[in-house]
């Protein structure tokens, strides 16, 4: 979709969203979209920096990709999305500020791993890389991302101008970056961990792929740094204790329907599930969502900071817990491509995939995780249609047990769109320079993965580089 259909589509749905009037009317020092890992973090920093604010967040509970089932079977908590913290910076502070001890560890289980098209359920014949050939290649990407550490965490604070101070690494496609550095052997763990979530990753800008997973993750995965969790496993803890501070002040299963902002400050309208709605002004706007064209919707943007924003794309990712009669067992079906039997460390699925099913640990033996990537147009009932598919395949091929029943879905999260991106042009052409000069223009400050890196304690970080600024002169 052309960037001027989108935005077309953008104005219309603003024009049509702002509301006549609002029944309750409410004044904060920064309201804030989106009660994720950065919202959430931002609330308890400008509060605890005597600044009054007001979140906005569209479900029933704060914590955005981080939520948490109960295996009924075990009584055992089940981190969902998020896993662990990874260390990075001063990892432990907010959790500790909230209460919140970091003595606890991730557990593991020995799977047995098959490697299967989920498009036909066949077993693919395919070997992975030697764990040392693997150590090796993962401490190569880990001396680069090192090497641009300043340029990307945080955040992109200090990111060159256009030009060529650019480094001509993080602009070319990723695939050409691995051939360029001998890096093949590392891409199964990136893909495995988090890099899948970028799609088509090999033809994306080496920039968005360290983004994804880049130092801190690959410091995880040498044993370099730690994983955290709580002693009680259940990450959003965290969450519900920073719920339990801000109280009133968070507005669950709202979302904003129209908005002014200006130099001076901003409105924005809410509306609530039960149908009432809440005019809140404030002094800022600090959005903490993705900023895809429909979440923008309701912003008023203008020009410049269409222009900037509607060049971003997404991915789609999807998160959960499955079951099937066929699925059962320390077992871990990878979906691989017939183009990576032989040893190809490059041929990977394209979105819409499911990446992996795994057994969960800590859950009942017919209990797996899966991960799945789809598309800007994917949805939650596609990307079931297509798990649901991938066990079927996999049953009628012979490759698991054929048993009767039915694919069912004890807990899924549709973490909406995620990893935005542009392409190396853009890049060249300044857009990270453009991007930030949006922070402060018209009262509104951006926090959140696309200004940062998708990992909680990266976007704590950097929250506490950004809001000092945010609130310069209220």
């Amino acid at each position: 979709m052309s960037s001027q259909i989108i935005r077309s589509v953008v104005l219309l749905l603003s024009a049509l969203a702002v509301p006549i009037s609002a029944v309750d009317v409410i004044s904060r020092d920064v309201v804030i979209v989106g009660g994720g890992a950065a919202g959430s973090h931002a609330a308890v920093w400008l509060r605890d920096h005597n600044k009054t604010v007001a979140v906005v967040e569209r479900s029933s509970r704060l914590g955005g990709h981080t939520a948490v089932y109960h295996d009924p079977s075990t009584g055992t908590p089940i981190n969902i999305g998020v896993q662990a913290w990874m260390e990075y910076l001063n990892t432990t502070s907010f959790p500790h500020r909230m209460g919140v001890d970091t003595n606890g560890s991730m557990q593991f289980e020995n799977l047995t791993p098959h490697y299967v098209d989920f498009s036909t359920g066949l077993p693919v014949s395919y070997t992975p890389p030697s764990p040392a050939a693997e150590k090796a290649a993962l401490a190569d990407f880990l001396s680069l991302c090192e090497k641009y550490a300043d340029l990307m965490l945080p955040g992109f604070f200090h990111f060159p101008s256009a030009g060529s101070n650019i480094p001509e690494d993080l602009t070319m496609d990723f695939g050409a970056f691995v051939q360029k550095y001998d890096l093949q052997a590392a891409l199964p763990k990136l893909w495995t961990s988090t890099v899948m979530g970028v799609g088509d990753f090999l033809r994306v800008p080496t920039l968005y792929v360290m983004q994804a997973s880049g130092l801190v993750m690959a410091r995880a995965m040498l044993g370099q740094s730690r994983a955290i969790v709580p002693s009680s496993g259940n990450l959003h803890e965290l969450y519900d204790r920073v719920a339990d501070l801000i109280g009133e002040d968070v507005l669950y299963d709202s979302i904003v329907v129209g908005a002014t902002r200006n130099d001076s400050g901003v409105e924005v309208w809410v509306k609530h599930r039960d149908g009432n709605e809440t005019q809140i002004v404030a002094k800022r706007l600090l959005v903490a969502f993705e900023p895809s064209p429909v979440a923008l919707a309701p912003f008023d943007l203008d020009d410049e900071e269409a222009d900037v924003l509607f060049k971003l794309r997404f991915s789609s990712v999807h998160a959960g817990l499955v079951q099937h009669p066929s699925l059962g067992g320390l077992q871990q079906w990878t979906n691989t491509v017939p183009g990576a039997a032989g040893g190809d460390f490059s041929a990977y699925p394209l979105p819409a995939q499911v990446g992996r099913i795994a057994h969960q640990p800590g859950g009942g033996e017919d209990l797996f995780a899966f991960t799945a990537v789809g598309t800007e147009e994917d949805g939650a009932e596609s990307i079931q249609g297509l798990i649901a598919q991938a066990v079927e395949s996999m049953v009628k091929a012979g490759t698991v047990s054929a048993k009767n029943g039915s694919t069912t879905f004890p807990y899924f999260a549709n973490h909406g769109l995620m990893h935005s991106r542009v392409s190396g042009e853009e890049l060249k052409k300044g857009f990270i320079t453009r991007q930030n000069a949006l922070q402060g223009r018209r009262a509104t400050w951006y926090t959140g993965a696309a200004f940062s890196a998708g990992f909680s304690t990266v976007l704590w970080a950097y929250n506490e580089v950004l809001l000092p600024r945010a609130i310069e002169g209220l």
